[in-house]
């Protein structure tokens, strides 16, 4: 029975939305969405550390991992990382969830920043959460589909700051070729995320296409080794991998030197948590006959 009561809840608060949405101004129907979101988006944000490993295969940097707002453990990661790394609290995010992202928890500590989505109700309803619990925090929130032709208009038309201290990358897709014609020199720290289904020691990535859309079936983005070969070359290292087997950071070759270097052979982590082995053995094989370019070969 309560199952039943929360669908027909989920249902007319939809009904709702959907109304006024056709119905109302913009401002109107932001508004409505905060009230839809502002519970779960209070409890996320005070909600306790947790500090649960996803792997068994851990490097010395996994030891500070922790979750609060992070999809995994990518807040504890950050902080470390910027305990060693000098930065004037501004980051930059592209793909964002309105109560999960990796610089929510940087805005809660002061810092300012730039978050970029297509989905328009994400944006509204991280803007009308943003400006209730954080008003004094700068948050600049794009709702645009970010192509690799627009990427550096993008962010750097809507920022006079001369160092981006935090990129995170997670638009479930064409993340690779965003970031290879992303002017990087004034970032220090990126955070992206790999395919890790796409397997070790290999460079694949998807064709580019300005129209790919995400279907929730694996094939997206790059393999770990694509990103830490195109980042090596923008003079960034390798220095973390969650334990869940979903984000990488780098850090600019200024600050590595206070970090130690991972191998990206050594250190991948598959994202293996919810699945049992015969599933994960059949996604693999799904992703690894879809088509991609090897990088080997260009």
């Amino acid at each position: 029975m309560l199952g039943i009561g929360r669908k027909i809840k989920k249902n007319f608060v939809f009904f709702i939305l959907s109304y006024v949405k056709k119905n109302f101004s913009k401002k109107i129907y932001s508004f409505f969405l905060f009230l839809s979101v502002i519970k779960k988006f209070k409890k996320e944000i005070n909600k306790r550390k947790r500090n649960d490993k996803f792997s068994d295969k851990l490097d010395k940097i996994n030891d500070y991992e922790y979750r609060i707002t992070s999809q995994n453990n990518e807040d504890g990661i950050i902080e470390y990382i910027f305990s060693n790394v000098p930065n004037n609290k501004f980051f930059v995010e592209l793909g964002f969830d309105f109560f999960e992202c990796n610089s929510l928890n940087l805005i809660k500590n002061g810092w300012n920043g730039i978050l970029i989505d297509v989905d328009e109700d994400k944006c509204l309803k991280m803007e009308r959460c943003l400006k209730f619990f954080y008003p004094k925090n700068n948050i600049k929130i794009l709702n645009k589909k970010i192509f690799r032709e627009n990427i550096n208009e993008l962010i750097f038309s809507n920022t006079d700051e001369k160092k981006i201290d935090f990129l995170s990358i997670d638009i479930d897709g064409n993340d690779y070729w965003i970031l290879e014609n992303m002017d990087t020199r004034k970032v220090n720290v990126i955070c992206c995320e790999y395919n890790h289904w796409i397997g070790n020691n290999t460079q694949r990535v998807i064709p580019y296409n300005n129209d790919f859309t995400y279907k929730y079936d694996y094939y997206f983005g790059a393999s770990l080794h694509s990103y830490v070969n195109l980042l090596n070359s923008r003079n960034f290292d390798l220095v973390a991998v969650d334990s869940s087997g979903t984000n990488a950071f780098y850090v600019k070759k200024n600050f590595s030197q206070n970090f130690k270097i991972l191998s990206p052979t050594n250190s991948f982590k598959k994202s293996s948590r919810f699945h049992s082995k015969d599933e994960a053995s059949k996604i693999q094989n799904y992703v690894l006959n879809c088509k991609f370019i090897n990088l080997n070969n260009k």
